[in-house]
């Protein structure tokens, strides 16, 4: 066996922190733990992954080879896995979401296969491998794999979409999730690209892509899990939506006298108390104010108003930061400034809402209440 290379010991670094993340994972309480607990399993592939592919380089033994299609059986499962880790970051469910089975039929199959290979006997493995007699086999498995992730990037990608829509009904902010989660899906973009072109490179056209391989992907992968690992330590407690479902009698779902009554609580609480300076205010806070439920409340704002709590939170927002405007607090403080006064938590997020309530930028605004 050839001696250790600086990138096997970084290599090897990596298994181990990858073992030491998923067992801290599980030591942190009520921080998303149905989330946590599929990290910890995909952190835990990812260890054996690279375990996998070093041994495979560094371990002479004939059962490393067999071993090496064992670990091909991975591929099939963080697709699922991954999914199903951001259905559970995003989505409060009770109980929690679980994928049904033919998800891990591919996973299953290619395993299978793994025990058929066990009765081959060494010696004529080693042949058919060596002799390139199951490249075929080898294209087959990593075709779909390829087409595996890339079908999850997309239902991950409608995920997110799914989840943008139903932030407007809870929050009157984005959540940080956001940014995590399409980071994900960007980086996970950028690995299937290069994966394919990668690919098409070699099987196609004969012509190995020099800066991305089959075995670089495996690599990078794992490293990539690392990464979602040491952010989910890191990151405070965030807000996730709670999955309920609609009642069957939404259409009406309040009398007359109800909204009535509704209407005049709310109206205290936004012109009286103004809730809406309060920057994390969200759906179940306002609701609970009001001694209402979310859906209630939600169904009020949808049906009455003809709006989402989002954007009539920040509609009032907006109304404040004109009185502050018209005021000529601007004089003294920044737009910025302004706007974190009247419940806004980004500069983004002001200039954004600003724009689709105003149709114009605070600095156009201004200018041209000047002019006039």
């Amino acid at each position: 066996m050839s001696s250790l290379s600086f990138l096997d010991l970084i290599l090897f670094l990596g298994i181990s922190q990858g073992i030491f993340l998923s067992i801290s994972l599980q030591l942190i309480h009520d921080r998303n733990k149905a989330a946590n607990k599929i990290l910890s399993l995909l952190l835990l592939i990812a260890a054996v992954m690279l375990f996998g592919r070093v041994a495979a380089f560094r371990i002479p033994e004939a059962w490393v080879w067999r071993f090496g299609i064992f670990i091909d059986t991975t591929i099939f499962l963080f697709g699922p896995l991954l999914y199903l880790y951001v259905r559970r970051l995003l989505f409060s469910e009770r109980p929690s979401f679980l994928l049904k089975w033919f998800h891990y039929v591919p996973a299953a199959l290619h395993f299978c296969y793994y025990i058929a290979t066990l009765t081959i006997p060494v010696k004529g493995f080693n042949e058919l491998y060596f002799s390139g007699k199951l490249n075929l086999m080898f294209f087959i498995v990593e075709a779909l794999g390829l087409l595996s992730f890339i079908g999850y990037w997309f239902k991950l990608f409608s995920l997110v979409n799914a989840y943008n829509a139903k932030e407007e009904s809870e929050f009157s902010f984005k959540q940080s999730v956001q940014t995590f989660v399409k980071f994900l899906i960007g980086v996970l973009a950028l690995f299937i690209v290069l994966w394919s072109i990668s690919f098409t490179s070699a099987h196609f056209f004969y012509t190995p892509f020099g800066y991305f391989s089959y075995e670089i992907m495996w690599i990078s992968i794992p490293v990539f899990v690392y990464v979602i690992g040491y952010f989910s330590l890191r990151q405070p407690a965030i807000f996730r939506i709670p999955d309920k479902p609609k009642s069957k009698s939404d259409k009406q779902r309040l009398k007359p006298d109800e909204i009535q009554t509704l209407q005049k609580r709310l109206k205290y609480y936004i012109v009286e108390e103004k809730v809406y300076l309060q920057s994390d205010i969200t759906l179940k806070v306002l609701a609970d104010k009001l001694e209402t439920s979310s859906n209630n409340l939600s169904w009020l704002l949808n049906q009455v108003y003809q709006t989402s709590f989002y954007d009539y939170i920040n509609e009032h927002r907006i109304q404040e930061f004109l009185k502050k405007i018209d005021h000529e607090e601007h004089s003294n403080h920044t737009f910025l400034a302004l706007a974190m006064d009247v419940g806004f938590n980004s500069k983004s997020t002001f200039n954004r809402v600003f724009k689709s309530v105003m149709g114009t930028t605070p600095r156009n605004y201004l200018k041209d209440k000047n002019v006039a």
